[in-house]
């Protein structure tokens, strides 16, 4: 669920302080603010986004995986005369170690 940030003011001689809350809109969440808070004023109420330094590494690590896929694929297109006979004898050795167990 998207997080909303306001400031609000509760009292006439007081100073805006800021408010988080949790809601499916931002009407949704004015009308929270209003009922937790009762303030007078609520002023640049808006949308937090979740673009944080933890979320930017989980992208940062999709593409890494994706480019790494990717790079996979083009060295088995690029040198499948060496990725062939490689993978064959290593299946070979494996097959070999797998029956003397």
């Amino acid at each position: 669920m998207p997080k909303y940030q306001a400031e609000i003011k509760t009292v006439p001689t007081g100073s805006f302080f800021k408010v988080t809350t949790e809601a499916g809109s931002a009407s949704s969440a004015k009308e929270q603010i209003e009922h937790l808070y009762d303030p007078i004023y609520i002023h640049n109420l808006y949308e937090c986004r979740e673009g944080s330094m933890i979320s930017s590494i989980g992208d940062l690590g999709g593409w890494l995986i994706l480019g790494a896929i990717l790079f996979v694929i083009w060295i088995i297109v690029e040198y499948w005369w060496i990725v062939i006979p490689t993978s064959a004898i290593l299946m070979i050795v494996w097959f070999y170690k797998w029956l003397s167990d």
